[in-house]
């Protein structure tokens, strides 16, 4: 049996593990039998836990999207604005400090998708993502600047504006990086509070 695994509950050891090898390789380099050979038993001893990788794979998903919500979340003592400010640059940070975490969750086949009916957008996943929590502190935002229109389009053109900075950022050459990021999150943020104020 491999160092460290006792198996009290080898469902949490084979997340872990997967956890391990999406951080420092890539969710592309998952597989049961290097999961079971980490954790110290056979493959069919994994698949006792997971119907099959796919189920592994999503498993792995909500794992690596609470660890997101977790690093996003924001003290509510602060502005609404100086929360979604310092949401977006923790976003971006995230990005580029767990580069293959982040390539999982917004890159991969098991991404999960944002549903909209027009008037709501939801994620079918665990309550603790990522998504659900911006959305959360964008409304608290609106609010604040008694925003108009639709809520919803609001949430989504500043969720594509700081994801696909995020996105962008690991191949972003310029001096002093986070400090150039940090401002480019602020003035969008000041931007688009002055779009809507003069709509």
């Amino acid at each position: 049996m491999a160092d460290g695994f006792h198996h009290g509950n080898l469902k949490h050891d084979a997340l872990e593990v997967g956890l391990k090898i999406i951080e420092t390789d890539g969710y592309q380099k998952v597989e049961i039998k290097k999961i079971a050979a980490a954790c110290g038993v056979s493959s069919p001893s994994i698949y006792r836990h997971f119907k099959n990788k796919d189920a592994l794979m999503m498993a792995l998903l909500t794992r690596v999207s609470a660890i997101f919500h977790d690093y996003l979340y924001c003290d509510d003592n602060r502005t609404p604005v100086d929360d979604l400010v310092e949401m977006g640059i923790k976003f971006i940070h995230f990005s580029y400090e767990y580069k293959h975490y982040f390539e999982f969750l917004f890159n991969s086949e098991f991404v999960n998708k944002v549903i909209s009916d027009g008037q709501s957008m939801t994620v079918v996943m665990d309550s603790k993502n990522s998504f659900s929590l911006f959305k959360k502190t964008v409304k608290r935002y609106l609010v604040e600047i008694n925003a108009k229109g639709n809520s919803e389009m609001h949430v989504i053109n500043l969720w594509s504006y700081i994801s696909g900075l995020a996105l962008i950022s690991d191949n972003l050459e310029v001096a002093n990086k986070e400090q150039q990021l940090a401002v480019y999150v602020r003035k969008m943020i000041e931007i688009y509070t002055n779009g809507i104020s003069n709509c």
